[in-house]
């Protein structure tokens, strides 16, 4: 037997620490560390919990794991590869496993990233893939492009002074918005409305070797990065100044926007000839209106396009766990849903949140579809198993009537977001075609859609300018289910479904941190497969 963990921020702590589990090329299991340490991003924290939880997972013991991959290279980031190695040998005997005896691999970050995407293609043996990632940095790269033939060959890396996630990043903190809050420079962009503003240029700088070696005289990767983003926001606020109005920011979004969206399309049209299709990830790889304009070019193309739900750090994990296991073996299994955290049974939670001493109760799907309407419950929705990434995908979410403007407030208001920033939907397959006939569905929610027609029943779920970010379900069960009641009761098979945290906190993932975060924000209503927990 083949046991593979794959680790995201150990021993070189960072961020976004995560475990993932590759047993004989299936992924079995593959948890963010924030989620069970409670900290959002895990700055500075190994994945100690999240390592145990994988093995919990499969069932496993920390005796059977045979091989650790790690998805940097250490000698690319000024340090000596022995030396890290000794200290993750070190790390991992003193949280339980046979460091001494463990194959440990060094797997680059953007291969990672890669096999994070290729994870969840259709299929790829005996098919040809184009492989972007773009990020911030990974080693000491901005970036990265692959052609995927029965093996990754690449093609460029990207130099700092080119990386799209540093200009992304350097705009986002220009604008006044915290680290990691990228996604709301991209939705600020559809107000925008002033074209042509005059924005800092990209140069577009690759190289072909293989990733340089970094010694501690050189300037770090880290180093250059934060100069690299001073330096562009000293240029815009040359350009643009440092008191702005709201509509100014605006501009300045929509314009990045632009910049950035004409540069990664241009690498799409070099890395689309002869493939059979296209994997975008990294962190730039969840700006959901970019993805559109990539989804309209493969589908006209007639190529594949994939973007893995953990598209940023917190799925390098497990890229790096299964491009482990691909240099071992071809017979990988793909993924085909994200959903790899611990699973609860209807039962389970029940007995769980009764414990807890709330009046819950068995229920139907029709009743709770028929709160969130006649009641307009904001409802916590909790069953199975946990998803991987950023977005709620049905099982740790809430949800509410997609209709309402007041409701979509009100979410805002007890989550803590931003009143401008907009929801999203889930909707089945069938009133996807019948409200966004002419955009691309992405079950995963990464991939803007636009309604032409501002539909009623939409109304809460629609940005500005007419586009939303759903999820299209299509897959029986328990969630499904529910939109099926909810079209009986309304017309339409869609809910707001958001995910299940307050604004700066981790998704929910147990039965227990459910309860206390709805607690927390207020929420009317706590429902799942068959049961439902009222609070008002």
């Amino acid at each position: 037997m083949s046991v593979i963990l794959g680790l995201n921020s150990v021993p070189l702590q960072g961020y976004d620490a995560a475990a993932a589990l590759v047993v004989d090329g299936v992924v079995v299991a593959a948890v963010e560390e924030e989620e069970l340490c409670h900290v959002k991003r895990t700055v500075g924290l190994p994945p100690v919990q999240s390592a145990h939880e994988v093995l919990n997972i499969a069932g496993l013991t920390t005796k059977d794991v045979d091989t650790v991959a790690v998805p940097w290279v250490p000698h690319a980031m000024g340090y000596e590869d022995s030396s890290v190695e000794e200290n993750l040998r070190r790390w991992l005997t003193g949280i339980g496993f046979r460091g001494s005896e463990l194959q440990i691999r060094f797997i680059e970050h953007h291969v990672a990233h890669a096999w994070s995407g290729l994870s969840f293609a259709s299929d790829v043996l005996g098919r040809r893939f184009g492989v972007l990632v773009v990020d911030c940095l990974g080693e000491a790269t901005g970036g990265a492009a692959y052609i995927y033939d029965r093996g990754l060959k690449c093609q460029w890396h990207l130099e700092l002074s080119s990386s799209l996630g540093i200009y992304y990043e350097a705009v986002t903190n220009y604008l006044g918005f915290n680290w990691g809050a990228e996604g709301k420079t991209m939705l600020l962009a559809s107000y925008g409305r002033s074209h042509g503003i005059e924005m800092p240029g990209i140069p577009d700088n690759r190289f072909l070797q293989t990733l340089p070696t970094w010694t501690k005289r050189d300037s770090s990767p880290k180093h250059v990065n934060e100069a690299i983003k001073r330096k562009l926001m000293s240029e815009i606020s040359k350009l643009h100044g440092d008191k702005l109005t709201f509509n100014r920011r605006a501009d300045i979004a929509m314009a990045t926007q632009e910049i950035v969206a004409e540069r990664i399309m241009t690498y799409v049209r070099e890395l689309t000839k002869d493939v059979d299709g296209f994997v975008l990830a990294g962190e730039v790889a969840l700006n959901c209106a970019i993805n559109a304009q990539i989804a309209e070019y493969c589908r006209m193309k007639g190529l594949e396009f994939v973007v893995p739900p953990p598209a940023n750090d917190t799925g390098v994990a497990l890229g790096a766990a299964v491009a482990a296991f691909y240099e071992l073996s071809d017979n990988l299994q793909l993924l085909k849903q994200p959903y790899l955290g611990a699973g609860f049974t209807t039962d389970e939670i029940v007995a769980k949140i009764g414990s807890l001493g709330l009046p819950i109760k068995r229920t139907s799907y029709a009743e709770i579809a028929s709160g969130l309407f006649k009641d307009d419950l904001i409802c916590g929705w909790f069953e199975g198993r946990c998803e991987i990434g950023l977005k709620s995908l049905g099982k740790r979410s809430i949800i509410a009537r997609p209709d309402s403007a007041a409701v979509r407030d009100r979410i805002n208001v007890l989550k803590m977001r931003d009143n401008w920033c907009p929801l999203s939907p889930s909707l089945s397959a069938v009133e996807f075609e019948r409200y966004f006939p002419n955009s691309i569905p992405s079950r995963h929610m990464l991939i803007n859609a636009t309604n032409f027609e501002d539909s009623k029943q939409l109304h809460g779920v629609l940005h500005v300018d007419g586009t939303t970010q759903p999820q299209v379900v299509d897959e029986a069960g328990p969630y499904l289910s529910l939109l099926s009641e909810v079209g009986s009761i309304s017309g339409c098979e869609a809910v707001i479904c958001t995910s299940f945290n307050r604004t700066g906190e981790p998704i929910v993932y147990s039965p227990e941190d459910a309860v206390a975060s709805a607690c927390a924000m207020g929420l009317d209503a706590l429902a799942g497969d068959g049961w439902i927990v009222k609070f008002n």
